[in-house]
């Protein structure tokens, strides 16, 4: 029984470095999930101004409000008003349906807090 003596190829001197490749696949990888979230977060209830249709992707108890074509069957809620740095659904008693409010919290920022005051669209 012999051994075998297969050595390691020699390491090339040229092209880039390990290091210079992972940075290279950690700042792709960056772009390509800020782009995503961007994506993602492009139409959600942050972006919805009054006029604009929503649809509730998540449950009564947990809901994520994402703006949609108002023309369109998914459409559940008109924007009547928005109201920005506030979380009291008050604002919208005798004016909509329904007060929705979300606070989110941002890394730089201390956040964005808003009040949405809907009205369900009867189908």
């Amino acid at each position: 029984m012999g051994h075998s003596t297969d050595a390691a190829p020699a390491p090339s001197r040229g092209g880039l470095s390990l290091k210079k490749k992972f940075q290279i696949v950690v700042g792709v990888l960056a772009v390509i999930a800020f782009a995503v979230f961007w994506f993602m977060g492009r139409d959600d209830a942050d972006t919805a101004k009054a006029g604009d249709c929503l649809k509730n992707s998540g449950t009564d108890i947990n809901p994520d409000l994402q703006v949609v074509d108002c023309g369109g069957t998914e459409a559940a809620y008109k924007v009547v008003s928005v109201h920005s740095d506030t979380t009291d659904q008050k604002v919208c008693e005798g004016k909509a349906d329904i007060g929705y409010y979300e606070q989110t919290s941002g890394r730089r920022s201390s956040g964005k807090s808003f009040v949405l005051c809907l009205n369900e669209i009867k189908k």
